[in-house]
């Protein structure tokens, strides 16, 4: 029994051995339709991409998201705006409840660019040749990219349902009632903690905690499978790489052994050195053109992902400062569970496009190095010239950047703690 649910685990969700790639697709299109987002990747060109069902998951979901967040929020920052404290305070809860929201906007406006990348993503995956070295670390790719989905999933499922089940019991087993913090109340209703207002009040932030949770959760999923499928490609070059340096560098035992099973005759020795070298020429020139022909995929795929988050990215950089700024400064007066949940949910999505381009960056590096190592010392004078322009090609490394001005990496991501850190010695 086991057995035959582990093979419907890895058949129908997103590790799928076979087909990882449909498999993620399938996954996000799942997570991200509870919100009433259907047909994600643009599959579905002859359907209706809105039915009733998907209108209201949007109302619902959406319309209560906003209500409870930004709307409320933004209300509640121009009644206390000469107070310093309590502005922070809504300028946090104001700027943490845009970045879901950005999300949503992102994910419901760019199936046609989806669509031409999962495009993209299938043809990679069917440039490489099937049974090699390259295929098998393409696919384990993919597949840990899928693991780490997971992780995201449990992840954004502990931290949503931790900030709604905390107040919750604390009101069963206490004696005072409490919710989900926000600095102010839900516009229109009087009262945060008098019935019937407190449980409308809880409804309604249960609502918008589950949109935001559901909704950054197929984000990341997302920015996951794309950086992963990358990554893969990255990898798949590496690989091929080193497998042609092998058969430079490993012929002479190789020319030994054939040497041995063939006749004494040195006609037939003779033959047997020429096929032998004809077959390793038309191998090195396989690969190398393989080579040439994905790494000119792999940068045209890469600024389609770039085009994909480049806004994105530098909205969501400015809000993060924003929210560590109002974090810190609130730190003292907003109560540690409140800080510690804004200050995840502001560095989280940070330090997930700083680590992915830092992956990047290293995979970069890692296939110039394997490009320049390949061999092409012990080459004919045309492989050697193919090894020179892809190497030309990967002094440009590849790397996402907010807005198109900055990298995202480890070192942007400590420059902005230190920035941070001084605007906040600046306000105190």
């Amino acid at each position: 029994m086991f057995s035959n649910i582990l093979s419907w685990w890895k058949s129908k969700l997103i590790i799928n051995v076979d087909n990882p790639l449909e498999a993620s697709k399938r996954m996000i299109n799942n997570i991200e339709s509870v919100v009433g987002i259907r047909d994600t990747f643009g599959d579905e060109k002859n359907k209706k991409n809105f039915t009733i069902i998907s209108i209201l998951s949007t109302i619902v979901f959406c319309g209560g998201f906003i209500y409870t967040g930004p709307f409320s929020q933004g209300v509640y920052f121009f009644q206390v705006l000469p107070d310093k404290i309590n502005s922070f305070q809504a300028m946090n809860c104001f700027s943490s409840t845009c970045v879901p929201l950005s999300k949503f906007i992102l994910m419901y406006c760019s199936r046609t660019r989806l669509s031409i990348i999962m495009d993209m993503s299938r043809e990679g995956l069917q440039a490489i040749p099937k049974g090699s070295s390259a295929h098998s670390t393409m696919m384990k790719t993919i597949q840990k990219a899928g693991y780490v989905s997971w992780l995201v999933i449990l992840n954004q499922m502990f931290v949503h349902v931790s900030y709604l089940l905390l107040p919750f019991l604390m009101t069963i087993f206490g004696n005072n009632r409490y919710l989900p913090t926000t600095p102010g109340g839900i516009y229109g209703i009087p009262s945060k903690y008098e019935s019937p207002y407190y449980e409308i009040n809880f409804i309604v932030t249960t609502i918008a905690t589950t949109f935001s949770g559901i909704n950054q959760t197929g984000y990341i999923v997302l920015f996951v499978t794309l950086v992963g499928n990358e990554l893969g490609h990255f990898y798949a070059i590496c690989e091929t790489l080193n497998d042609i340096h092998k058969i430079l560098y490993n012929n002479t035992q190789h020319n030994e052994e054939e040497r041995n099973n063939c006749a004494d005759s040195k006609q037939t020795t003779a033959l047997s050195d020429s096929a032998f070298a004809e077959d390793k020429h038309k191998k090195i020139d396989n690969m190398l053109r393989f080579c040439v022909k994905h790494q000119q995929f792999l940068f045209r795929y890469h600024e389609k992902i770039c085009e994909l988050y480049k806004v994105i990215f530098g909205a969501h950089f400015l809000i993060m400062i924003i929210v560590l700024v109002t974090t810190l400064q609130t730190m003292n007066s907003w109560g540690l569970m409140n800080t510690i949940l804004t200050g995840v949910t502001g560095t989280m999505p940070l330090i997930v496009y700083c680590f992915g381009g830092e992956l990047l960056l290293t995979a970069g590096s890692d296939m110039s190095y394997g490009i320049y190592s390949c061999g092409w010392e012990a080459m004919e004078i045309k492989h050697s010239r193919m090894v020179q322009l892809m190497l030309c090609m990967s002094q440009h490394p590849l790397c996402y950047t907010a807005a198109g001005i900055f990298i995202m990496n480890h070192d942007t991501f400590g420059n902005v703690v230190q920035v941070i850190y001084k605007i906040y010695a600046v306000f105190n």
